[in-house]
């Protein structure tokens, strides 16, 4: 990760649409990113930043919080039940003094947006979402550990249990949300969304159900060069898998 990361960020002004202040949050500035690749699981890697820790935009005076591109996308209904449930029980406290944000901090900006989505009665894509999120930053998090660190491999055993525990979330929600919802889902398309299904299901040891969505994938016109490289590579993980079921 660059060491100027704070050089690729600006603090920007929102309004809160619960309590009505305003306040400030850490936002990667337009076009700073460097992409480099996506993961197995769709995980999002740039030479420089880490874009996901920025994600969360949580209100220091009332406690909403929620994903930057939700932020401002709230019900009268909503609203009433973030006062009710989040507001009443919170303790306002000044913005945090700091250059970055660190991925333990981003972790907990992003269950505050999963407690306060679940509390709204956020749609199961919503939630799923921010499930997926908190799975890539705990990944984030195994992987900042120093090989020198006596408790790193502790550590980065208890971080990839996190993770596991909320790609599953994601993968259950996910999968409602595939029946249900209409697509674009958590911003992506059909095919994206199947790869990604088929990921967490062979991850969990549903092999055939994985299988079957990887074929829809391979298949599909609009599936693009590197998502089907990425399928047709997990495909050859779950054959052994499926082999050794059936054996």
């Amino acid at each position: 990760m660059d060491i100027n990361e704070k050089n690729l960020i600006i603090d920007r002004t929102y309004t809160c649409p619960i309590c009505d202040k305003q306040f400030h949050s850490k936002t990667v500035k337009s076009n700073s990113a460097k992409f480099v690749d996506t993961m197995a699981d769709l995980r999002p890697i740039h030479s420089n930043i880490n874009v996901t820790k920025y994600d969360a935009i949580c209100c220091p005076n009332c406690g909403f919080a929620a994903l930057a591109k939700n932020f401002n996308n709230t019900t009268s209904i909503q609203r009433k039940l973030i006062r009710e449930k989040i507001q009443s029980n919170y303790k306002s406290h000044e913005e945090s003094e700091c250059d970055t944000y660190t991925t333990e901090m981003a972790i907990s900006r992003m269950k505050m947006v999963l407690l306060c989505t679940v509390t709204k009665g956020g749609k199961d894509s919503e939630i799923g979402n921010v499930c997926l999120k908190i799975c890539w930053l705990y990944q984030d998090l195994a992987d900042e550990i120093p090989d020198d660190d006596p408790n790193a491999q502790a550590k980065r055993e208890t971080y990839l249990k996190e993770a596991d525990n909320a790609g599953m979330n994601a993968y259950e929600r996910l999968t409602k949300a595939r029946m249900n919802e209409g697509f674009p889902i958590a911003g992506m398309n059909e095919t994206t969304l199947d790869y990604l299904l088929a990921y967490f299901a062979y991850k969990k040891g549903e092999y055939q159900t994985a299988m079957q969505l990887l074929s829809g994938v391979v298949s599909s016109r609009s599936v693009t060069p590197r998502l089907k490289d990425k399928s047709l590579e997990l495909k050859e993980l779950i054959k052994p898998k499926l082999h050794e079921e059936n054996s």
